[in-house]
């Protein structure tokens, strides 16, 4: 089976499910093309729009909430978007792409490239059978101008939300985000800190902005000092992903701190997660089911306004993480709670209940299936 995976650099967590997507794929033996989109435009043109999304999150994340905003007031009227016009241009290129590549299948997992074969249904080009991935607790804004063959969504209780937005229901499959296998695979506290070569004992705290650095970190560190002051064992390991800035300016101010410990981008996030007792982080879709996935105590911070408010909210109805909208006054008494094993347990215990960390076993099943079916009727 030959698959395509479409990605987009807007944020991590958009490539993390399609990495995962790509090497369950490959694990049983497929061939897959994993890629950014905009890549099909060329590299500048990728750069340029990934530069941009990821400029506005670290620096004016309330812009962000604003754009969201108004894409959520836009999708109200009854044409389609200029959003989805400027993702029509690259209908030729991706036609002219799958006239030199043969693919039974393509997964997205945003919503960009998923307008573009939108567009190429309305054209009439013969496209492979297409699935998308709503990597966010909610429907976001102009996931309704996309006409994919089935929708991947997180929670079945978002079914009526995104039928309301015009997805026909049995084009749903609510399996949950996909993550890899590295978070859903057994593993204990101790094992993961052997195998990271870490301290043994004592509580360990992992503070993470995502792969772009945002999320008030500084600020975070400053506030999480007094439960390292309390036990010289603790400790609190920060990922700052690629923000160069934010890694420099902290290895500055807390780079001969033993018990603080500062990472760039990692590739064992799973092994980390597994590592620490709590996981700090604004609430991407992606690192929220991960979390999940790896039943990590999680703490929501400075969420970048529109679909991670969404998903902070769903996370915090459903016992699966603890919502810090003040850092000062909230993110102390927040690890104070996760550091009682019980309190710890029923949220590992919500976590099991409300997500499911095979998604991406039961998403590539149902390819394997579908693509089954279509070769058996040729």
């Amino acid at each position: 089976m030959e698959v395509l995976v479409l990605s987009c650099g807007m944020g991590g967590g958009h490539n993390a499910a399609g990495r995962a997507v790509a090497e369950e794929l490959e694990r049983r033996g497929h061939s897959v093309v994993f890629m950014n989109a905009f890549r099909l435009n060329g590299d500048r043109v990728a750069s340029i729009v990934n530069g941009a999304y990821i400029k506005i999150a670290q620096r004016v994340p309330r812009l962000f909430g604003l754009i969201y905003m108004l894409g959520n007031a836009y999708r109200k009227l009854p044409v389609k978007s200029p959003v989805y016009w400027a993702n029509g241009k690259m209908a030729d290129s991706v036609e002219q792409f799958l006239l030199k590549h043969t693919f039974d299948a393509v997964v997205m997992t945003h919503v960009f490239p998923a307008q573009t074969f939108a567009k190429l249904k309305e054209n009439h080009v013969c496209i492979p059978k297409t699935y998308l991935v709503a990597t966010d607790y909610t429907c976001i804004p102009f996931l309704e101008e996309t006409d994919c063959d089935y929708c991947i969504i997180p929670s079945k209780e978002l079914t009526q939300e995104f039928c309301d937005y015009g997805f026909q229901k049995e084009r749903l499959l609510p399996f949950g985000i996909p993550v890899g296998r590295a978070f859903f695979e057994e593993e204990t506290k101790e094992e993961a800190r052997e195998r990271l070569g870490i301290f043994r004992d004592g509580f360990c705290m992992l503070l993470s902005g995502g792969s772009i650095g945002a999320g008030k970190l500084p600020k975070a560190i400053r506030v999480l000092t007094e439960v390292l002051l309390e036990n010289p064992e603790n400790r609190l390991i920060v990922i700052c992903g690629n923000n160069q800035k934010l890694y420099q300016k902290l290895q500055k101010k807390y780079g001969s701190q033993t018990q603080i410990c500062l990472l760039q981008k990692t590739s064992h996030m799973a092994e980390y997660m597994k590592a620490c007792d709590v996981l700090i982080s604004k609430p991407g879709g992606l690192t929220s089911t991960e979390a999940a996935a790896s039943e990590t105590p999680l703490i929501h911070i400075s969420p970048i306004p529109g679909c991670e408010t969404h998903n902070m909210e769903f996370f915090e109805k459903h016992g699966m993480s603890i919502a810090v909208r003040n850092l000062k006054k909230e993110l102390l008494p927040a690890v104070r709670k996760l550091q009682s094993p019980k309190r710890a347990l029923d949220m590992k215990k919500a976590q099991r209940m409300y997500v499911n960390r095979f998604s991406v076993v039961d998403l590539c099943d149902k390819i394997e299936q579908e693509i089954s079916k279509q070769k058996e009727k040729l």
